[in-house]
């Protein structure tokens, strides 16, 4: 059985160093992964008027969309063959609920340096945040 692998994403130079890593590493990793990109919509619930919302919910769609093709062009370059993911929601919450739904095996994910506390300096706090939740491995990059 070939283990699920997800791979949180975004226009950070943390992710660009993550797929770096991994195409590098690309013998490690089997070729079907999973590329979620999340579009954090939290402010939108709370500041905009529900009759707008529609309209920036499709907007931000279509742009993490267009951020997930960009980020999965070097996979598809590499020989991988990644399902694309969009969630709308916060960060947090989403990769959890895409770990259960998928049923995925292991999480690699880049760290985001600096932050707030010992443990965000050292993990990055979406980085911590994973590591505490999921009930699969996780790989810090």
């Amino acid at each position: 059985m070939i283990p699920r692998i997800l791979i949180p994403v975004d226009e950070s130079a943390t992710t660009e160093h993550t797929i770096r890593a991994i195409i590098d590493n690309k013998d490690l990793v089997p070729r079907e992964i999973l590329l979620l990109h999340v579009v954090d919509v939290h402010l939108v619930r709370r500041l905009i008027p529900d009759i707008q919302k529609n309209m920036i919910y499709d907007a931000a769609e279509k742009s993490g969309n267009r951020i997930l093709a960009k980020l999965a062009k070097p996979f598809l370059e590499a020989g991988f063959e990644p399902k694309l993911l969009l969630e709308l929601g916060t960060p947090d919450v989403a990769i959890l609920k895409v770990v259960e739904e998928q049923e995925v095996q292991l999480v690699i994910i880049g760290r985001h340096p600096g932050g707030g506390g010992f443990r965000d300096i050292m993990f990055g706090s979406m980085a911590n945040h994973v590591i505490r939740a999921v009930k699969c491995p996780v790989l810090l990059l």
